[in-house]
């Protein structure tokens, strides 16, 4: 019996397994986890922005109930790079998880803003790690890979173990020309690949395009352009985690003597911090404050803005809408988005367009012209180029919807990956190796967790489908007052209405709900439950609503003794 045990434990021990628990079958909420032995390690913590049906939600979060039971085996988490779709979710889940940090400067700076927006001052396992320097972390050996992408300090991890060495892209493109210079280390890859990689797991959410991602070079002429003509305020909107191309922004208001105002929180932070790390270049006094703006010439401003993906209370959302404090649109305001809608935000995005519009300013977008916005992720050559170089055995995408994943696989067989090597897999899916194979094996039962305000997790699928019914089809109240003494109904019963009809126009049919109400009171003869009655007024009276209005508002039923 113990050589028996002795050999599955072998068995088990001498397994890779791979989980993902967000950032597939999704572009955004990227967590994975890595498992051997006794250890795991966790690459990426992010978050997701909510769909438009997912009511009053704020951000989207991954599901880590697959760690409840593991915690004291989490070695460490690598983060790739320090956009909010890879850092997001740490203030959430940081104390749950409560293991070191790993990453680059620049990110962890970035996450230190997080954290501190949340209180969370007092975490301190932060670990500063440098490309081509290994961190033996339990039976894991890491490596951070340079990598270029639309942020400084954006890094792959090769993350060896003794079944074979995998890579892990997060989000990448091969730019000839970065803004800091810092080109993907072909050269590493390739000698990763030489040596043999187990697996790739690789970025693939351009999997789509043809061709190869544009530099990040071309998107400061084009400001240039923009700037050098302007005869009014040039306002430029990007993700406040954009370093790159805030600095690009500034580079051309300089070249053309305007000033430099950053705002939205989330942008500001980031702006200090980057210009403390120095990863930001800013000349002194080049920056203004917003309550200086009118007391500058408009062809002597531009304004840096948070709000690209049209978040509801972001600083761009509130000037479309004209409830900003300090800033309003002036006809002849040129406003640049130079980041694209990530998917489930089009909507968002092209209402504020068209407020924007509205008010007079000229507006820059995606649609129109791309211009202002290159991708940070590889198109179809680029990510055939990351396969070349690594020669995997088998490959995984990551960080997609499922078309990119597919889409992917088609790359990956052109380049000789044989097909049954190449696994597909949503949020959830599971895939083992060992030195001889690899599989998908199941997958662990995950969820939305959403952040609503202060709360965490505790909104769930009904309070949406309430909200869902409350936002689509209104809510009706039914008042009754009941004599206590009698256990008897007390004058007619009151109904009021809230997105669903307008009371003073609807008179008849509130008259007709009253009148239901009341048959199904009389209807329970003598009351001795009113828990039942105010059940079955409130299925009485929504069929009769569905009857009538052909709508199912939320009917509740209130019932106060007197």
């Amino acid at each position: 019996m113990s050589n028996k045990f002795k050999s599955n434990k072998n068995k088990y021990q001498n397994k890779l397994k791979f989980v993902a628990l967000g950032g597939n079958g999704q572009v955004t909420k990227n967590m994975f986890v890595y498992e051997f032995g006794r250890d795991i390690i966790i690459v990426d913590c992010g978050m997701g922005f909510p769909s438009e049906i997912m009511y009053g939600i704020d951000m989207v979060i991954p599901d880590i109930s697959y760690l409840n039971d593991k915690r004291d085996r989490i070695r460490g988490i690598f983060i790739t790079h320090g956009h909010e779709d890879h850092i997001g979710a740490l203030p959430y889940l940081i104390d749950k998880l409560s293991a070191p940090i790993y990453a680059t400067k620049l990110t962890i700076g970035l996450m230190k803003v997080r954290l501190k927006e949340q209180n969370k001052l007092n975490f301190t396992k932060f670990h500063e790690v440098k490309v081509r320097k290994q961190y033996q972390v339990g039976a894991f050996n890491v490596e951070p890979i340079q990598l270029s992408h639309s942020i400084p300090d954006s890094v792959a991890y090769a993350i060896t173990t003794p079944v074979g060495t995998t890579i892990h892209t997060g989000d990448y493109k091969f730019d000839p020309t970065p803004l800091d210079g810092k080109t993907t280390d072909e050269t590493r890859l390739a000698e990763f690949g030489n040596k043999g990689v187990l697996a790739l797991m690789s970025d693939c959410l351009r999997s789509e395009k043809p061709g190869r991602t544009l530099s990040e070079a071309a998107i400061q002429e084009n400001f240039e352009k923009v700037i050098s003509v302007a005869k009014g305020r040039v306002m430029i909107t990007t993700f406040s985690s954009n370093i790159s191309r805030m600095q690009q922004a500034i580079n051309a208001s300089v070249k053309y003597g305007r000033k430099v105002c950053i705002v939205g929180r989330s942008m500001e932070q980031n702006v200090r911090t980057a210009m403390e790390l120095s990863y930001l270049s800013i000349p002194k006094d080049l920056l203004v404050k917003v309550d200086v703006i009118d007391k500058l010439q408009d062809k002597n401003i531009t304004i840096i803005i948070a709000g690209s993906q049209g978040q509801p209370g972001s600083a761009l959302a509130r000037i479309a809408n004209s409830d900003h404090r300090s800033i309003y649109i002036k006809p002849g305001d040129e406003i640049i988005f130079s980041a694209d809608p990530i998917p489930g935000n089009q909507d968002a995005v092209y209402e504020m367009i068209d407020n924007l519009s509205r008010l007079g300013a000229n507006v820059y977008y995606s649609d129109i012209t791309s211009d202002f916005h290159v991708s940070g992720h590889a198109a179809q050559e680029e990510l055939k180029l990351m396969l070349t170089l690594t020669k995997p055995k088998y490959v995984v995408p990551i960080s997609g919807m499922y078309r990119h994943m597919q889409q992917y696989s088609l790359l990956a067989k052109e380049t000789g990956v044989p097909n049954e090597n190449i696994f597909l897999i949503d949020e959830g899916g599971v895939i083992e190796f060992d030195q001889n194979f690899g599989k998908i094996a199941g997958e662990v039962e995950t969820t939305n967790i959403f952040v609503d305000g202060l709360g965490v997790g505790d909104v769930g699928s009904i309070v949406l489908r309430d909200r869902k019914v409350l936002a689509e089809e209104g809510i009706v109240v039914v008042i009754i007052t009941i004599d206590k003494a009698r256990n008897k109904l007390y004058g007619d019963p009151d109904i009021v209405s809230r997105g669903f009809v307008y009371m003073k126009e609807s008179e008849k049919l509130i008259k007709e709900s009253q009148e239901v109400v009341k048959k199904s009171i009389k209807s329970n003869g003598h009351i001795k439950n009113w828990l039942a009655v105010r059940e079955k007024i409130t299925s009485d009276l929504s069929r009769y609503l569905f009857k009538k209005t052909a709508r199912r508002p939320m009917v509740l039923s209130v019932i106060i003794g007197v």
